[in-house]
């Protein structure tokens, strides 16, 4: 019989795998949509499958609740968007690690927008990520392109979202602010796409299952897995499994766009990795 440690790290592998997947899932999307119109579709859908779960908190939410939950979704909104147009440009591969710089961003950021301290670990991690971000940049492992500054940008909103959501979720709920995180999306997807882009989205067959895997399975099924397995491993552990994430991508973007990256590049994706994980580790 499975104990119950093993059994949450086994659920939150599985969130991680689908949040792995999704990058391959935006690349091919970006084939039949434009980003804009692609994210508010599937914000929307995912926003319609959790509602029944958050209605009654919505209900009840206070002014300051939904002005907390909108600026969190408006760096939703940017790290997304971000992340969305830069698959136009990059790889699946690099995409995921350069977004999962995010990790190591956090707890610098934290010293001015929090006044918290950094231990010897998460300077570990952001040295790491660093040498690995240049090695990564190099023209020998591909230099950097537009997605790719589109990604970093990415990553620096999924960063400042990752340190509100700690101090507003304590105040406001976790669901009812991951609900208006959504709602917020949805409303600046439909808004922007009119300005930024000429929207355009064709429902084939391949589409709706980048669909499925970004709204259904990666978005309210990774949340719901989250919320209710992680209290029940360690932190250290679910930390751990989350750095998989790029590795997932990476693994799924060469069977399926046979995307490669040379040493040197694959080099600054295993320091970044490190990193990750130095840093997670350091905030236990």
């Amino acid at each position: 019989m499975i104990n119950r440690h093993l059994k949450a790290d086994l659920w939150l592998l599985l969130a991680t795998f689908f949040w792995g997947v999704t990058f391959v899932a935006v690349k091919d999307a970006m084939l039949h949509a434009t980003p804009l119109a692609f994210m508010g579709v599937r914000f929307a859908l995912a926003g319609v499958i959790l509602l029944p779960f958050c209605y009654r908190g919505l209900k009840t939410l206070s002014f300051a609740g939904w002005r907390d939950g909108i600026l969190l979704g408006s760096f939703l909104f940017g790290g997304f968007a971000f992340q969305t147009a830069g698959l136009v440009h990059t790889t699946a591969t690099r995409s995921a690690f350069i977004t999962g710089l995010s990790v190591i961003l956090v707890p610098p950021l934290s010293i001015t927008m929090l006044r918290k301290k950094v231990g010897p670990w998460i300077w570990t991690g952001v040295a790491l990520a660093a040498v690995g971000l240049y090695f990564l940049s190099r023209p020998d492992s591909g230099g950097f392109n537009r997605g790719d500054i589109l990604t970093a940008l990415c990553a620096a909103c999924f960063a400042v979202e990752i340190i509100l959501v700690q101090t507003y979720t304590q105040k406001h709920g976790a669901m009812n602010m991951v609900m208006v995180q959504i709602i917020t999306t949805v409303v600046l997807s439909l808004l922007f796409m009119w300005w930024l882009e000429k929207p355009a989205i064709h429902f084939v067959p391949s589409l709706w299952l980048d669909l499925f895997l970004t709204s259904v399975l990666a978005t309210a099924g990774s949340l719901v897995i989250q919320s209710h397995f992680q209290k029940q491993t360690s932190a250290a552990r679910a930390a751990v499994i989350y750095t998989l994430e790029p590795l997932f991508a990476a693994v799924f973007a060469f069977l399926i766009f046979g995307e490669k990256m040379p040493w040197l590049g694959w080099l600054g994706a295993g320091l970044i990795m490190m990193g990750m994980l130095a840093s997670e580790l350091g905030r236990e």
